[in-house]
């Protein structure tokens, strides 16, 4: 009975120990559960920022892209550096998406942002390229930088000779120089890739008043304000050509 005793006390001891052990276990094992928890739930958030400027991007909001993806950025733990790529990519297609020629660039936005974009951007897809291009020969046009914007918009024409987009802004920085023909002809190069082109009729509609040929003029903005009726400048352009347009009769 004596040695059972000491058996029994011995199997208690170990079972005793075994618990604490157990116990030990679990206290180190559970900060690293919730850890993990955490970290997951935090790569969901994370996912559905950067999949929010995914789509964002894709509807050329490129505002609310770079919001969205920013946000994501914060709150990746190691800084993901593919989603500041996709941040900074949104950020620079602010510019050329439907630029106020003349303007200032935005302050936060700098050279370097688009020289790293399009270093990063080569040999990938050729439409981000043409893209970023678009933007920065806008950006230096701003600058007053007149040949490196003409070199960023024809090396974008290169790349891709049916957007319609980079005509436009070509016509508008030649129009900016004064060269009207010049920028007649791009105006009707963008027309002729996409003739639904709100921009391109705008733009030509203006250039055209500007020369006097207020008939061809009062023609593009009737076709501008198809394509976008609820356009104010467009409504006043259209406007002021039919008011100039009935004194001369």
């Amino acid at each position: 009975m004596e040695t059972e005793k000491t058996s029994y006390n011995k199997m208690w001891t170990f079972m005793a120990g075994a618990g604490s052990a157990s116990v030990m276990i679990l206290a180190f094992l559970l900060p690293s559960v919730q850890d993990q928890y955490d970290r997951y739930q935090s790569r969901k958030v994370i996912n559905k920022y950067e999949q929010l400027g995914n789509d964002f991007f894709a509807e050329e909001k490129y505002d609310l892209a770079e919001q969205a993806y920013a946000k994501a950025y914060e709150l990746s733990e190691n800084k993901r550096l593919d989603i500041e790529v996709k941040r900074l990519n949104a950020k620079v297609n602010t510019i050329g998406n439907n630029p106020v020629w003349g303007a200032e660039p935005p302050e936060e936005i700098q050279d370097v942002d688009f020289q790293f974009l399009l270093k990063m951007e080569k040999g990938q897809e050729k439409i981000d390229r043409v893209a970023i291009l678009n933007s920065y020969g806008v950006y230096l046009a701003a600058l007053k930088r007149v040949k490196e914007a003409k070199d960023a918009f024809n090396e974008a024409i290169k790349l891709d000779t049916l957007e319609a987009v980079t005509y436009i802004n070509l016509g508008n920085l030649y129009d900016q120089q004064q060269k009207k023909s010049e920028a007649e002809k791009c105006y009707l190069k963008a027309l002729h890739l996409d003739d639904n082109n709100a921009h391109a009729h705008y733009n030509l509609g203006l250039l055209y008043e500007e020369q006097g040929k207020l008939v061809d003029a009062k023609k593009e903005m009737e076709k501008t304000l198809k394509l976008e009726p609820e356009d104010a400048d467009v409504i006043i352009e259209l406007k002021n050509i039919e008011e100039t347009l009935s004194t001369r009769e």
